[in-house]
């Protein structure tokens, strides 16, 4: 009898790669899923250590470090941020020292140059695990995920000086220049303030993608801020820069988020102008907050906003002129702009 050869049939073996084929392309978007679960995790723990760092920073100083501040005049002229002055109380003392001991006596000089004590390498707890990160800048400044709040309000590089007193203004965000927010300042409750929001740290291969990057057109109002975009892209302005780029730097372009466009919205601004810079990160759907009082929230993108045809900034409505001695009022963005508010007044719903 002859003997039959084993072996597959080419039908057989086609069936088996397809049933292979089928079960890869089930199996890796739980696998993407989970992975991104992770990240998400990450980036919420190291909002955790922020929220944590300010606190314990308020412990030593009894107020918050300002979103722009240090020495006056020289090389640096007020430019240190916030976040610089924050690294004892994020495991970062030996960098901060580093700076305070800089040749020149001022807190390590411009913080946009390459002489600026810059960290050798990326500080893993200021980026967020879901963004990919671009080539440093040519100055070596390190890149960070993460963004004070200004609030309700957009910030210009020098408004939080009455320009006819010269006297710091109050303002309705945490977060200001030459600001340094104490607990008492809350009266709308910690829990109800965003302190800190997640910025992404942007797609360099295209400038056009709304997340990360930022239109240079110039708008006080949110709803014409969202105009520039559409589909996640820019169709208007230019798209020149990274705000990420430059960790302490204190300009609100670099270190500062405001709460009105929603998150993952576009963005408006300039460097050294005013900025209208929105939470945004890759996270499916929203992005992540640290409220004041040191809890991490994750933040639906279409979270009620109610009125962003109201104008703000320092050309009318919610300017900083206009709240320098009146910090209350609710805040016309709705509950996303509540809670951007200290001194809102706002009874703050579900979201």
């Amino acid at each position: 009898m002859a003997r039959r050869k084993k072996g597959f049939t080419l039908i057989e073996l086609l069936v088996v790669i397809a049933i292979i084929a089928i079960l890869v392309a089930l199996l890796l978007p739980a696998v993407q899923q989970a992975r991104e679960a992770a990240r998400r995790s990450a980036c919420k723990n190291n909002l955790k250590q922020f929220g944590l760092g300010l606190h314990n920073y308020h412990d030593t100083h009894n107020y918050w470090p300002p979103l722009r501040g240090g020495t006056s005049g020289g090389s640096q002229n007020e430019q240190l941020s916030g976040l610089a002055m924050m690294l004892p109380f994020l495991d970062q003392a030996p960098l901060w020292e580093r700076i305070k001991k800089h040749a020149g006596g001022d807190q390590g000089g411009d913080p946009t140059a390459a002489t600026f004590p810059h960290p050798p390498g990326e500080i893993e707890v200021f980026l967020c695990p879901s963004s990919t990160v671009p080539v440093r800048h040519t100055s070596g400044s390190a890149q960070k995920s993460y963004a004070f709040s200004v609030g309700d309000t957009i910030e210009n590089n020098y408004t939080s000086i009455n320009p006819s007193t010269g006297q710091i203004m109050r303002h309705r965000g945490p977060f200001g220049y030459r600001l340094c927010t104490r607990m008492r300042d809350f009266k709308d409750g910690t829990s109800n303030t965003i302190a800190m929001g997640e910025r992404d740290l942007g797609n360099p291969g295209d400038l056009r993608d709304v997340i990360g990057h930022v239109s240079t057109t110039a708008t006080t109002v949110p709803s014409a801020c969202v105009a520039t975009a559409l589909n996640g892209f820019y169709t208007s302005g230019s798209q020149v820069d990274r705000p990420a780029q430059y960790w302490a730097f204190g300009a609100p372009y670099y270190n500062s988020v405001a709460i009105c466009v929603p998150p993952n919205g576009p963005s408006c601004g300039t460097p050294l102008g005013s900025a209208m810079i929105s939470v945004s990160s890759r996270h499916p759907g929203g992005a992540h907050v640290v409220f004041a009082d040191g809890s991490v929230r994750f933040i639906n993108e279409s979270i009620n906003t109610v009125n962003l045809n109201h104008p703000q900034g320092r050309t009318g409505g919610l300017n900083e002129d206009a709240v320098a001695n009146n910090l209350g009022g609710q805040s016309p963005y709705g509950i996303w702009g509540a809670l951007g508010t200290m001194q809102g007044q706002e009874v703050v719903g579900e979201y």
